[in-house]
């Protein structure tokens, strides 16, 4: 496995390396030399795919969260599950509808939408139109059907407003799985285990890469193994309960492993600049939610952070959203916690613009 080198930004001296008895093997660095790498350091390849897969999960959980909770909330669309076959075989019980807002007035004869019926009690449907009724005094009026079913729905709909909700998507099966995950039982797990156990995985990565930093050195040179891991760019500076500023802002060490799982260093500095596109609208969703005192979109929203940000090394970044879990019910604390999330995502756009202008490698 050949690592990618990460030129240093720190602006003091470099680290002293303690050293270590443990063999080494050499492996070839871009023509600029043998570079000597502990050999039990290397991961296996029963570990490779493991953290493979561990970051392909994680990265399925992220975009399911984004899709699914924050998604509707701020680009305007919506999911519900079907839960009965009068649309089949297009669209089965246990499909996921998405649903966008259209104009009324551009509403035809075949498209799928989603309503409240006149009657009875008033329950959403999701049917296909069969007949549009235009008033002379601007109203707009629908007859519906379900695929499967053999007559029209015995009501003629007057569609209040100016848009509509239609079918622009199905998901197929993925309802049956959210209908599961909204149990009691399964419900306090997702509730109440599955942050502990993502706060519990984050504290043993950061344990795991000092132990790895302590042991990168060549036996009895006193020099560095590669390149010294440090903090890149950022002033660690924070205000108010802020992480420790030993934390590196973006730990070159995690960019360097993701550039070996993705084979591609560009891969990565590409990977960490969409992170840092999208972090004014993650800190966003943050603020909504804390500002709306909405404790499950916080939750959410916070934990989609840290998640995401420990995935690109953005270490006071992952601690500071990872701590103001604790902080959702103290709305007191709320917009200097903001103000601190901000300041940390200006620090790592900093950070990964030194690496991406620096032209020169040490050799």
């Amino acid at each position: 496995m050949t690592t990618i080198d990460f030129p240093s930004f720190s602006s003091g001296p470099r680290a002293a390396v303690r050293t270590s008895r443990r063999p080494v093997a050499t492996v070839p660095s871009g023509g600029s030399g043998a570079r000597s790498l502990p050999a039990e350091a290397r991961p296996s390849v029963a570990q490779r795919l493991a953290s493979l897969v561990g970051t392909l999960l994680m990265i399925v959980a992220v975009i399911a969260v984004l899709f699914f909770a924050i998604g509707p909330r701020f680009l305007g669309y919506q999911t519900a599950t079907m839960l009965t076959g009068s649309m089949a075989p297009g669209i089965m019980p246990g499909d996921v509808v998405v649903t966008t807002l259209q104009p009324v007035s551009e509403i035809e004869v075949g498209d799928v939408i989603s309503y409240h019926i006149p009657v009875e009690d008033h329950r959403v449907e999701t049917h296909r139109v069969t007949e549009v009724v235009r008033g002379a005094d601007g109203t707009t009026a629908v007859r519906t059907q379900g695929d499967a079913n053999d007559a029209v729905d015995p009501w003629l709909a007057t569609l209040e407003g100016e848009n509509v909700y239609r079918a622009a998507a199905v998901i197929p099966e993925v309802g049956n799985v959210i209908r599961a995950l909204r149990t009691p039982a399964v419900s306090h797990v997702l509730v109440y285990g599955v942050p502990a156990v993502l706060v519990g995985a984050l504290l043993l990565m950061i344990w795991s890469r000092r132990e790895e930093e302590d042991d990168d050195a060549v036996p009895g040179s006193g020099t560095s193994v590669g390149t010294v891991r440090g903090t890149v760019g950022g002033s660690g500076r924070v205000p108010g309960s802020s992480p420790r500023t030993d934390h590196p802002v973006l730990d070159r060490g995690i960019l360097d492993n993701l550039g070996v799982e993705l084979s591609s260093h560009a891969g990565a500095l590409l990977f960490a600049g969409t992170f840092v596109e999208m972090l004014p609208q993650r800190i966003g969703a943050v603020e909504a939610a804390l500002m709306a005192r909405d404790a499950d979109a916080a939750v959410v929203a916070l934990l989609s952070l840290t998640v995401s940000a420990s995935m690109v090394g953005a270490r006071r970044l992952e601690e500071e959203s990872s701590a103001a879990l604790e902080l959702i019910g103290r709305p007191t604390t709320h917009r200097s916690l903001v103000a601190r999330l901000r300041q940390h995502g200006a620090d790592v756009s900093s950070a990964l613009d030194a690496i991406r202008h620096q032209d020169v490698r040490p050799h």
